[in-house]
């Protein structure tokens, strides 16, 4: 029976915490042209947690076995091969770039176009994503795919800002509900590398922090009253 009402208590506060936040349909990701005007947005937004993998802590040939997880991030190649970190590449933040190994000369091996698709997991869901691509041939807005879980996609664009070269595209969004996975693909045949990804975790609403302590406030009276009867009882 005290467990029963405890539960009610417990039911109630979820009831209320789901009646006020706001639901809304599920809209379009805002896209960015520009890696820059991106990570901007991202900075100004304090309702977001920001991670930047870069590949540059890991020793050039480190491999990340297909569907294994780290710092948050699970790799996964859809051909017979596994994320590989290389320096052979050209880099937008020195030295390393991510790329795959199986291929002739393992050092210097890039996802290979039209052929390869990588899937980029998190455990934990996310909001936002951005990804820099390397490549001397892929010069066109969309030469470059990315594709979420909720069936969204976002094309690449052109954004030449490798240090010394006039080459690099980049895909970036921001969603207004969380995903899970972004799987990388390519329109044009030229071989690439990828470097500098970015992603962005929802940090807990204040309300949601409010509702939430009203509900263990709640159970906290609840058991305290029972507990104060109890001894009541006790010493009658």
């Amino acid at each position: 029976m005290r467990t029963k009402g405890a539960t009610s208590i417990l039911i109630a506060v979820l009831t209320l915490a789901a009646t006020l936040i706001p639901r809304s349909a599920h809209a379009s990701p805002i896209v960015f042209q520009d890696r820059v005007v991106f990570a901007q947005a991202l900075d100004s937004d304090p309702s977001v947690v920001t991670t930047v993998e870069g590949w540059d802590t890991y020793p050039a040939g480190t491999i990340f076995a297909d569907g294994s997880t780290v710092n948050g991030i699970t790799y996964n190649v859809s051909s017979s091969g596994d994320a590989l970190v290389g320096s052979g590449g050209i880099s937008l933040s020195p030295p390393n770039n991510l790329f795959m190994p199986n291929c002739p000369t393992p050092p210097t091996c890039s996802f290979r176009p039209l052929v390869d698709t990588f899937t980029f997991e998190f455990p934990q869901p996310i909001r936002a994503f951005g990804l820099t691509f390397s490549s001397t041939f892929a010069i066109n807005n969309g030469d470059y795919l990315l594709t979420t879980d909720r069936g969204d996609v976002i094309p690449s664009y052109f954004d030449p800002l490798f240090p010394g070269f006039s080459l690099g595209q980049f895909a970036g969004f921001i969603s207004d509900e969380p995903f899970n996975s972004v799987t990388v693909s390519s329109t044009a045949n030229a071989l690439y590398g990828m470097d500098d990804l970015v992603f962005a975790r929802s940090v807990p609403e204040p309300s949601s922090l409010v509702l939430l302590s009203f509900g263990l406030f709640g159970l906290g009276v609840h058991t305290g009253t029972r507990q104060l009867r109890a001894d009541t009882r006790r010493h009658k």
